[in-house]
């Protein structure tokens, strides 16, 4: 008696679609910030990058890269290799925190922010992105079976890596307004959309969402204003000098 073996395929959810989604514009919106002055810094006629910072890039590109492949994972209804990738994901998590603090530090010594900011002022944001990134994805690891939580906690920690990327990505669309704070206005478009998401198939927002979220709002104005702040001027140059 000839044995039938079914064969399961990937249901696709709205939470399979809205997330793979955002995986994938975060990859791309990585790309196009970054394809200038790194990705592409030939065609676009820029000298190599110092090699501390291509680390950074190698590192923080595998960050993202393996972001998508997680939820790709979880789109095909892998689960099980998902979460065997999971304890890569948690070292490499470790190891972009600490050697983005790393670059913060040294870029802010060598006087590298953007034209016209000052070291001091302007670390606040690398440091409280990927600070943002620290938290958000811990919360998301200690959620880990909890996939609710997990997958917009994981969502927030790359968006808060990816304000970099949008930054250059708004000083590439002239933005009228200082690149850090228009990489911020990019990442909110990200929080509509799942606040948007939250709403069309919960009707209320999740409390990872609420959470997340919304300390990442809080923090934006924050950073503008604790920058000029004296107490962060001094902590600043006592970092980089």
């Amino acid at each position: 008696m000839a044995t039938i073996v079914a064969r399961t395929r990937p249901v696709w959810t709205a939470d399979r679609i809205f997330f793979g989604s955002v995986a994938v514009a975060l990859g791309l919106t990585t790309f196009i910030g970054f394809a200038p002055s790194y990705y592409l810094h030939g065609y676009f006629d820029r000298p190599a990058v110092p090699p501390i910072l291509h680390v950074h890039g190698l590192i923080f590109t595998a960050w993202v890269l393996t972001y998508v492949g997680q939820t790709a994972l979880i789109g095909a209804g892998q689960p099980k290799l998902h979460r065997r990738i999971g304890g890569f994901a948690a070292v490499l998590a470790l190891v972009v925190f600490l050697l983005g603090v790393t670059v913060a530090i040294e870029r802010g010594r060598h006087g590298t922010p953007p034209p016209g900011r000052d070291p001091a002022a302007f670390l606040i944001f690398p440091f409280v992105s990927i600070g943002m990134f620290a938290w958000l994805c811990g919360l998301a690891l200690l959620r880990r079976n909890k996939p609710q939580h997990h997958k917009r906690l994981m969502m927030l920690a790359t968006l808060s890596l990816c304000v970099t990327p949008m930054a250059r990505l708004s000083r590439m669309l002239h933005w009228p307004v200082i690149s850090p704070v228009g990489g911020m206005l990019i990442a909110d478009l990200f929080l509509v959309a799942l606040v948007g998401f939250d709403l069309g198939t919960r009707g209320k927002l999740h409390p990872s969402t609420l959470l997340g979220g919304g300390i990442f709002l809080v923090s934006e104005p924050l950073r503008v204003i604790v920058s000029q702040s004296h107490a962060w001027q001094s902590f600043a140059h006592a970092l980089i000098g």
